[in-house]
């Protein structure tokens, strides 16, 4: 356990984050959150963070300081010229404390299962939920992760997914099940994988519905500030470092957890 004068330092929004953040707020533990250039970060810049803010309820980034000497606990996320005193929650990088976790220890392999093990909280169901999503959705979906009832994890996800899109439950759901058929349909025995290559031509829901699936994934996605990437997903540890080695010999920014059965390249 930490003392109540460590500060936690959060990366990138996901669920994951949200419930990390609502446990230290109920803990009354202090905690803000990484930024660049005074911009919360994006999973792209969560390691490149060069400051700190802190949000308030209605989601506007306020400036903060983080003293020198404060022990800090950082979570998915660095700071520049902040090393004293530090310790890591993570599972995305070598030598992270839940990198090399199995599906069967997504508790300490997640980064929610980490945060409550230095607050000696017991996880509820819905904390072991969003652990095994976040460190492992297709294993997670394929019963391989104790405690974790799959149909329960995709009432979870959908209802999450249908909050932040404004979509309906219902076709969130619908979503997810078409874009698992899709998946089956398009899957190519000779790569190992179904590939959607066009970014124009992805299912809205092909990633969740991959998982679904328990079908590894390839495809692309071009994003608002024209970044195109590709991802493979659901893979075996083989399969992704493969992946990972090809973009690498290419020249590309990549990365992943062959362990966690994800990985990614920026192409532009």
């Amino acid at each position: 356990m930490v003392d109540k004068d460590w500060a936690f330092i959060l990366g990138a929004q996901d669920p994951e984050m949200r419930e990390i953040a609502g446990t230290l707020r109920r803990s009354g533990r202090i905690f803000l959150h990484a930024a660049k250039a005074g911009e919360r970060c994006r999973a792209r810049t969560a390691y490149q963070a060069d400051g700190v803010v802190r949000v308030g309820r209605g989601g506007r980034p306020q400036p903060a300081v983080l003293v020198p000497q404060t022990p800090v606990v950082f979570v998915e996320c660095t700071v520049l010229g902040h090393e004293p005193l530090m310790l890591r929650v993570d599972h995305h990088h070598p030598g992270d404390p839940g990198y090399e976790k199995s599906p069967a220890q997504y508790l300490e392999g997640s980064s929610l299962g980490q945060v409550l093990r230095l607050l000696e909280i017991e996880p509820s169901d819905t904390h072991r939920l969003l652990a095994a999503s976040d460190h492992c959705l297709t294993a997670a979906y394929q019963g391989q992760c104790p405690g974790v009832d799959p149909h329960e994890l995709l009432f979870l996800r959908a209802s999450w997914q249908a909050k932040m899109t404004g979509r309906t439950f219902g076709d969130v759901v619908e979503g997810i099940l078409d874009a698992a058929k899709r998946v089956r349909s398009h899957f190519d025995s000779e790569f190992g994988e179904s590939r959607f290559l066009d970014p124009t031509e992805v299912p809205l829901d092909l990633a969740e519905g991959a998982a679904y699936a328990g079908c590894p994934v390839r495809y692309r996605a071009l994003f608002p500030d024209g970044a195109l990437k590709e991802m493979l997903k659901g893979a075996a540890p083989g399969h992704i470092e493969r992946f990972i080695r090809g973009h690498e010999s290419a020249g590309r920014s990549v990365y992943g957890n062959p362990h966690r059965g994800y990985a990614g390249a920026y192409l532009t």
